[in-house]
């Protein structure tokens, strides 16, 4: 089926449907953000910011420390231990409140530590030893100060972890993880990892309850620092030079194309949607990550943070949003051997049991049990052992647990504890 194009050669459907989506997201609070006054051209949403122009660290020095609060005192990185950890765990069980201060000041010095890192990064996982893979999260912290205790153990130099992405959002204890996992960081930054995630970005964080959290809890400003921490992020992880991790998928087609006869004829799309050349773990490491995620100016963030496999061969178009894209078996094929690895873990899709070998050697982990409150669904986390060279995979099952009577979702613009 032939595809139109406009004059001026791009598809009419990309223009009209990722303006329509992905410029609603930032435009409804960002005027402007694709479109430079003097040139016209796509800008990134991260110029708009005044980078610096708030100091948060003068601002976190002017901060006071309640004189009644009882909790774990941050001092800087080294005085993140052990019974930091656990004091700040509890204390969360509790329903307690980590001062503002504190958490100005861990947001910053994890900044610092994601500054050094690549958009890629390698993990050696030498013979013998293991790291743990989590998937989604989404804020749901009963469930997940229940995974930490007693199913993967907390972090350390011993017990690696990599968690992929999607930290907040939806679950009303998006902050309380958020927290536990950089206070993680800054105890073990060498053991403990993570990949950004579709909702560590400013669109989906004011659509699904973040933003209106972190202003809730603490102070609407606070949520310009989380941001920029999560552009920050790490694309993507390779261990041991075998496993490729990602949030949600592989590298799109290489010409973006999208037209609204795709969604009705997605095995024709796959005819049209191709990738000649193979993207390579250079170019990742290399590509820019500290943006905004839109499909116009990086689609390759876009790959790695929202996209699906589907079960045939080929590129197609997702259900989720204009200008994101599925892959099959094929696909995914050509990339790992491309590449040099043995197989992909992901997170990014609600299973059943917590985990599915997706397609052929694409593993999809979730953690987030119940999801929403309402899914049914068990939870895991992926257990890799260097065994003999290889790193054999085992999935760890656990279920959702009870909770304080707080609906998920209940930040969401219109819900119960979103600000008037």
């Amino acid at each position: 089926m032939p595809v139109h194009r406009s004059q001026r050669g791009r598809p009419f459907g990309l223009v009209l449907l990722a303006v329509t989506f992905w410029g609603a997201g930032l435009l409804a609070w960002i005027p402007g953000a694709f479109r430079s006054p003097s040139s016209g051209r796509p800008r990134s949403r991260v110029v708009l910011r005044a980078r610096g122009g708030e100091d948060w660290r003068a601002h976190a020095a002017s901060l006071q420390v309640p004189a009644d609060y009882a909790g774990p005192h941050y001092q800087g990185p080294a005085s993140v231990n052990d019974v930091f950890v656990d004091g700040l765990l509890n204390m969360y069980k509790n329903q307690g409140k980590l001062p503002m201060k504190y958490v100005y000041m861990m947001a910053l010095d994890v900044l610092d530590l994601l500054k050094q890192e690549k958009s890629l990064q390698r993990v050696a996982v030498p013979e013998g030893s293991k790291i743990t893979v989590v998937g989604d999260l989404h804020g749901q912290y009963f469930d997940f100060v229940h995974m930490i205790q007693q199913v993967s153990g907390k972090p350390s130099p011993q017990n690696p972890i990599l968690f992929n992405g999607d930290f907040v959002d939806r679950g009303p204890w998006s902050v309380e993880v958020l927290m536990c996992l950089y206070a993680f960081k800054l105890q073990h930054p060498q053991a403990v990892h993570f990949n950004r995630g579709n909702h560590e970005s400013e669109m989906t964080n004011y659509q699904y309850g973040f933003a209106n959290e972190v202003q809730v809890k603490y102070e609407k400003k606070l949520m310009d620092l989380f941001s920029e921490s999560f552009r920050h992020l790490p694309l993507a992880h390779v261990l041991q030079d075998q496993v490729f991790v990602s949030h949600a998928g592989l590298p799109g087609p290489q010409e973006r194309l999208w037209e609204d006869w795709m969604q009705k004829a997605p095995d024709e799309a796959a005819g049209v949607l191709k990738r000649e050349q193979q993207v390579t773990l250079a170019e990742i490491e290399a590509s820019n990550r500290v943006v905004e995620p839109n499909p116009m100016e990086y689609p390759l963030v876009i790959d790695l943070l929202w996209s699906d496999p589907k079960g045939a061969n080929g590129y197609g178009p997702s259900t989720r949003v204009p200008m994101v894209y599925t892959f099959g078996p094929d696909i995914a094929k050509n990339f790992l051997e491309a590449n040099g690895l043995k197989y992909m873990l992901r997170s990014h899709e609600t299973k059943s049991a917590g985990h599915q070998e997706t397609i052929p050697g694409v593993h999809t982990v979730f953690s987030a049990p119940n999801y929403i409150d309402r899914a049914g669904n068990m939870a895991a986390v992926a257990v890799l052992t260097n065994k003999g060279g290889n790193l054999d995979k085992e999935f760890i099952q656990f279920t959702h647990q009870p909770h304080p009577p707080v609906e998920s979702g209940a930040y969401m613009p219109g819900k119960s504890l979103a600000p008037a």
